[in-house]
């Protein structure tokens, strides 16, 4: 029954929300489609928590895409063992780096009033999740060694199952519990990306750099 749920449930429910969702926002809304700008309110604890996050997730998220994407061309580098143990130790490294990154971006929403006051229920469950995922990914990273590779040879198969719509629980079914709980947090991230921030990340608004600049004006009373 869990299995049903995390891996099939799940995984459609997601899919099935951004692809409905996430369009009827960019159309309909488009002014929330980006993400607010704290630095005003608070910028010293952002800059060390912003750029670890994006500078280890990122690239882990492109290698669980590209090894979905190419998995014959990955079968290649992880049959060599020392880049085997090369990439495991990146990814661990990217993978503390990225967590280090979201508690200190948690910190700074707990700490500050002004931004408590701009943090939305969506928000702080957005921030729980992704710091969750991390640090289960970061679990798995040290306890769980060359999960690159069963990565590679039981969820990649598992998730063409779910694209070709015939799910194969046997590739996942017997996997450990931490496994399970790290799969069904990037589902649940999936499923509420369209309704948060989080969402201009599947935009790339290339057009901006053809807008004039925006002039600001201190507004005083000598103006009035």
């Amino acid at each position: 029954m869990l299995n049903a749920l995390i891996f099939i449930a799940l995984p459609y429910a997601a899919l099935a929300l951004l692809l409905v969702v996430t369009p009827l926002r960019f159309c309909s809304r488009r002014l929330t489609w980006s993400a607010y700008s704290t630095q005003f309110l608070e910028r010293k604890l952002l800059y060390w928590g912003i750029n670890p996050w994006h500078f280890g997730i990122l690239p882990i998220l492109i290698a669980h895409v590209f090894a979905f994407a190419f998995p014959g061309l990955m079968k290649g580098f992880l049959g060599n063992q020392t880049t085997l143990l090369i990439l495991e130790s990146l990814g661990l490294a990217l993978g503390l780096f990225a967590l280090l990154g979201i508690v200190l971006l948690l910190l700074r929403r707990a700490n500050s009033g002004m931004l408590k006051q701009v943090t939305f229920s969506s928000d702080w469950l957005l921030l729980f999740l992704l710091a969750f995922q991390a640090g289960t990914g970061v679990y798995i990273g040290c306890f769980m060694r060359w999960g690159s590779q069963w990565y590679l040879y039981t969820a990649v198969p598992y998730l063409w199952s779910i694209v070709s719509f015939n799910p194969q629980l046997g590739y996942v079914a017997d996997f450990p519990l931490v496994f399970k709980l790290h799969a069904a947090c990037a589902f649940l991230i999936v499923a509420l990306l369209p309704f948060t921030k989080l969402v201009h990340m599947l935009y790339l608004p290339i057009d901006f750099v053809k807008d004039p600049p925006i002039l600001y004006r201190w507004r005083s009373r000598g103006n009035l």
